[in-house]
């Protein structure tokens, strides 16, 4: 009996003391507001250094702004920027209304060449020499890389097929996209293969318009329901963020902070961990 018992309460102690170990999961948590210029709608962001840009469809514009909300530079005269991106000291833009990508540097803009023309583009994002198109009215994503250039999706609702998409991002190869009016994320292998990982309907996502990759999680604007999901990358949902949140396009992660686009309201909400 004491043989027993001198080999079970080290065990039990260890385990004991491996579970109280485990650190809980880091939530995030509402800041504080960034206020925007008064006649603003923030439709989409990306970040340049400690600066942010935004795109404003309803005005035809784009502002840069610092983390009080002041304005530092703007761009005007793109018919309906979208889901715009920052790389190596470009910004990246989508103008919905001439099926054109532009690039603006060091005050200059110039067209961004690409193999397959879009239809209203929604979103664009660069990764090297990689280039990813939502190819809105087409149902549809343009992938464009030095050696060739192929589509992924087509019309429908069914999985691999899109209806509307806004958004994409990529991470280890995998190609996320934000399926709006299916209300859903879907992600795709580099090839176009769907990866059977279709995320959103379970929690009900009425129009998924925005995406941002983190390290361990990724984040989903959920429009029409006003809040943002996050899910880890076995599409885990592990938080839902509704505070001070409203009508959100966009969301961005950024060294432990989280932006979010208000596009009803002149704001940007800032979360933190």
């Amino acid at each position: 009996m004491n043989f027993r018992l001198s080999h079970i309460i080290p065990v039990a102690f260890l385990l004991f003391l491996t579970s109280s170990c485990e650190k809980p999961e880091k939530q995030w948590r509402f800041e504080r507001k960034i206020m925007l210029p008064e006649e603003s709608r923030p439709l989409a962001l990306a970040k340049d250094g400690e600066t942010l840009w935004f795109s404003d469809p309803d005005y035809f514009r784009l502002y840069k702004i610092d983390g009080d909300g002041k304005v530092l530079d703007s761009i005007t005269g793109i018919q309906r920027p979208m889901n715009i991106h920052f790389d190596n000291g470009t910004l990246f833009i989508p103008e919905f209304l001439t099926d054109t990508i532009w690039q603006y540097r060091d005050d200059k803009r110039w067209p961004l060449k690409i193999s397959k023309r879009p239809q209203a583009p929604a979103g664009v994002s660069i990764y090297g020499d990689t280039v990813l198109i939502a190819d809105f009215y087409n149902h549809r994503i343009i992938v464009e890389t030095p050696n060739k250039s192929f589509t992924i999706g087509r019309q429908g609702h069914k999985d691999g097929e899109l209806y509307y998409p806004i958004d994409v991002k990529m991470k280890d190869k995998r190609i996320y996209v934000a399926d709006a009016y299916n209300n859903r994320v879907q992600v795709f292998g580099f090839d176009g293969t769907h990866q059977k990982k279709t995320i959103g309907q379970n929690e009900k996502i009425n129009v998924a318009s925005g995406i941002s990759l983190g390290e361990d999680r990724f984040a989903i604007t959920d429009q029409e329901n006003s809040r943002i999901l996050i899910f880890d990358y076995q599409g885990k949902l592990l938080q839902i963020l509704k505070e001070s949140i409203f009508y959100p396009t966009d969301v961005h992660f950024e060294k432990g902070r989280l932006f979010i686009a208000n596009f009803k309201e002149n704001s940007i909400s800032l979360y933190g961990r």
